[in-house]
């Protein structure tokens, strides 16, 4: 009986010592990277050449008159009424002056059509005028050229430039010093051109390296190229987010915090983020919930240097209409950031590995 007492006791203790441990209950489960590759439409070889046989094709829009624009003009049998010197420039609001008819506004009219209109003018106070109307400088036909290369800037397009020329306006591929010999820091296969807010499918390294005549095509007014660099470090931060940036990559930099760099996302965002990793021309495209990583439900997404990330606003069904908008967007940072545009709106976090 004594033993029975003992043995009760004993278990009055340990139930009593059991009550008061407390269990430990982790506060969320166990987070997961949740990570999806989604597929992006991609031309076959063949549409690729075929579009690139109709860019060779294309033919530039006429020539019309715009502010900026220089001109000589020769008046027959009447030469005290020619241009002097350099020649006439065309004012913003697309006037010139001219001796006796005075203002007359030639912006927007292509050249014979101007030609035309001056002898009209002139017409009022001499008997069939003939006039010669000579471009001295055409302002209004250019095309961007930004990233590595040696004169990055915007320059007038001349006849019949194509992709080669281009480079070669700008003073050619940026160079670098590695281990004492200078080396090409342009990063070819990345480049791309840009057409109307549309990315053209030229290979750059075919254009420039092997002479490939297919992809060098023919430059048309307001084209844009952008080199980027072999050594660039930076991760874009684009869509629905309060201040799209470029900030500079370091080794722990995450999807939270480039979105934190870009002042947080805006009411409309998407639960997904969209990271594209490998360029703009030919990039392999992931999906991360964000709204599950802010709730510490997923491990935040490590990113890589030349990550561009896209927080779409609402749903988004279609990966390729969010690939599009993200060009331009990139196209106009990198503008901003160029001899054009003075303060641009990028967020760059210092430090290194």
């Amino acid at each position: 009986m004594k033993n029975y007492k003992i043995l009760f006791f004993l278990s009055i203790v340990i139930f009593i010592a059991g009550c008061a441990i407390t269990p430990q209950v982790p506060l969320k489960l166990v987070q997961k990277q949740e990570l999806e590759e989604v597929k992006i439409d991609r031309k076959s070889p063949e549409e690729i050449r075929k579009e690139l046989i109709r860019l060779q094709n294309v033919k530039p829009k006429p020539y019309r008159v715009a502010g900026g624009d220089v001109f000589t003009f020769t008046v027959y049998d009447n030469p005290e009424l020619s241009s002097r010197g350099e020649g006439t420039t065309v004012t913003p609001d697309g006037f010139i002056s001219l001796s006796l008819a005075g203002p007359v506004k030639i912006g927007g009219l292509t050249i014979n059509e101007a030609t035309k209109y001056i002898e009209l003018k002139l017409s009022k106070f001499i008997r069939n005028p003939k006039i010669a109307l000579a471009p001295v400088s055409i302002q209004s036909a250019n095309f961007t050229i930004l990233g590595k290369v040696k004169g990055p800037n915007r320059y007038t397009l001349s006849n019949n430039a194509r992709i080669t020329d281009a480079i070669a306006m700008a003073g050619g591929l940026a160079t670098g010093i590695f281990n004492g010999d200078s080396v090409e820091i342009a990063n070819l296969r990345d480049s791309y051109l840009m057409r109307d807010g549309k990315l053209l499918p030229i290979d750059f390294r075919k254009a420039l390296y092997e002479g490939d005549m297919l992809n060098n095509i023919p430059m048309m007014n307001g084209d844009y190229i952008y080199i980027p660099s072999n050594l660039n470090t930076a991760v874009y931060v684009l869509g629905a987010v309060n201040s799209p940036s470029v900030i500079g990559y370091k080794k722990d930099l995450t999807l939270l915090k480039a979105v934190t760099f870009a002042k947080g996302m805006t009411v409309e965002h998407s639960e997904r983020a969209l990271i594209l990793r490998g360029g703009v021309v030919n990039p392999k495209v992931y999906q991360v919930n964000i709204d599950d990583i802010r709730d510490g439900d997923a491990i935040d997404f490590a990113l890589r240097p030349n990550d561009i990330i896209y927080i779409p606003k609402g749903y988004l069904s279609q990966y390729n209409d969010a690939v599009r908008k993200i060009v331009p967007t990139i196209a106009a940072i990198n503008l901003l950031a160029g001899p054009f545009g003075g303060t641009s709106n990028v967020a760059v976090e210092a430090g290194g590995n």
